[in-house]
C-alpha cells in the first residue's frame, strides 16, 4: 500500500553500489552493470516492504539509466515483488525492461484503483451514444511518483471539499490562475464546484503534492463524454486533464517537466486500455503549450470552444 511521508534518499549510486536512508534506516545494493543491465547482486538489509523496495528501484533506474534490471537468484525470494511482470532467467534471477518496469500499476497506484473497470457500455448523451464504465477513485493517496528531475516526491489525492476548499479558492481567485481558469468566485460557489466534479462519474478533482506540501490542482476527464469529445475522433479510453500551479514556490521549468511527466504516467496507468491523452488549453496559453512539447505530447490543431480558442 502507498505510504505517504516515506521519502527514501540516494545517497550514493556509483559503479558498483547504491546507498539509500530515511531516517535512521539504511539499505545497500550491491550491483553490476554492462550491456545496457543493471544487476542487482546483494542488499545488506534484505526486510523491506513492496512500496520501499520499487521506490527506490525507480530511483536507481533514474541514477544508472539502465535498459533493464535482473536480480540475482538470492533476491528473488528475499524481496516482495509481483514476480509475473518480470521474466525468469537462464539461473533462477528475474528481469524486467525499463517499459515493463514503469507499468506495473501495482507499483504506483493506490490498492483501490488496482481494478480495472469491466468493459460495460453507459447509455450517454456523447459522441457515439455510450461510453465504457468508468472506475470509481476513493480518496485519499492515489499515487506517488520519485521525480528524478528534482529530487522530490510527487503525489496525488484525490480533492475533498472540507479539506481543501479553501486552498482552491485561494488558488481560484490569484490574478494569475483566474486569467485562464475564469473561475474566480466566492468560496460557497467553488465549494460546489468541487462537489460537482466529485459527483461527475466522468471527471476528477485531485491535488499535487511535492514532499507532502499541496502546490497544484489537477482535474481530469474522459474525453468521450467531455467537451472535447465532437471535436475529433475521440476513441473510447483518452484521457485528460486541466491544471494549475497554486503554490508559485513550485513554480520553474525542470519541476513543472518532472510532475507534468508524473500526471501522465498516472492518467496512462488508471486504466492500461487508455492509448492516449489529450488536452484543449486556451491556444494563447504559450508557456503551458511549450511545456507539454517537452513532456511528449504535440498540438494538432486549434478549434473553437463556444467560450474560448482551444488547442489541441
Amino acid at each position: 500500500m502507498l505510504q505517504s511521508q516515506f521519502y527514501p534518499e540516494l545517497e550514493q549510486a556509483d559503479a558498483r553500489q547504491a546507498l539509500f536512508r530515511c531516517g535512521v534506516d539504511h539499505w545497500q545494493f550491491d550491483y553490476t552493470q554492462s550491456d545496457g543491465e543493471l544487476r542487482l547482486n546483494a542488499l545488506d538489509s534484505p526486510v523491506l516492504s513492496f512500496q520501499r523496495l520499487h521506490q527506490m528501484l525507480d530511483m536507481l533506474w533514474s541514477a544508472r539509466r539502465p535498459g533493464s534490471l535482473y536480480l540475482a537468484p538470492s533476491l528473488v525470494d528475499a524481496l516482495p515483488l509481483v514476480e509475473r511482470h518480470w521474466q525468469p532467467a537462464d539461473d533462477g534471477g528475474l528481469r524486467v525492461a525499463r517499459a515493463a518496469f514503469y507499468q506495473q500499476r501495482e507499483i504506483w497506484l493506490s490498492p483501490a484503483l488496482w481494478p480495472v473497470a469491466p468493459a460495460v457500455d453507459v447509455a450517454a448523451d456523447c459522441p457515439g451514444g455510450r461510453h465504457p464504465l468508468r472506475p470509481a477513485l476513493s480518496d485519499g493517496l492515489l499515487y506517488q511518483k520519485y521525480l528524478s528531475a528534482t529530487g522530490e516526491w510527487f503525489e496525488l489525492r484525490r480533492a475533498e471539499v472540507a479539506r481543501d476548499g479553501e486552498l482552491f479558492h485561494r488558488w481560484q481567485n490569484q490574478p494569475r490562475v483566474a486569467e485562464f481558469w475564469e473561475e474566480a468566485r466566492s468560496r460557497q460557489e467553488l465549494d460546489a464546484y468541487l462537489q460537482q466534479q466529485r459527483d461527475d462519474a466522468h471527471s476528477e478533482p485531485l491535488i499535487g503534492y511535492i514532499n507532502g506540501v499541496p502546490f497544484a490542482y489537477i482535474q481530469s476527464y474522459w474525453a468521450r463524454e467531455d467537451r472535447i469529445g465532437p471535436y475529433y475522433e475521440v476513441e473510447d479510453f483518452d484521457h485528460g486533464f486541466h491544471l494549475l500551479v497554486g503554490d508559485t514556490r513550485f513554480l520553474g521549468r525542470a519541476r513543472t517537466l518532472a510532475w507534468l511527466k508524473a500526471a501522465s504516467h498516472y492518467l496512462f496507468l488508471l486504466d492500461p486500455r487508455t492509448d492516449r491523452l489529450v488536452g484543449e488549453p486556451r491556444a494563447d496559453n504559450e508557456r503551458l503549450i511549450r511545456y507539454t512539447a517537452d513532456c511528449g505530447w504535440r498540438k494538432l490543431k486549434e478549434f473553437d470552444f463556444p467560450h474560448k480558442r482551444a488547442a489541441l
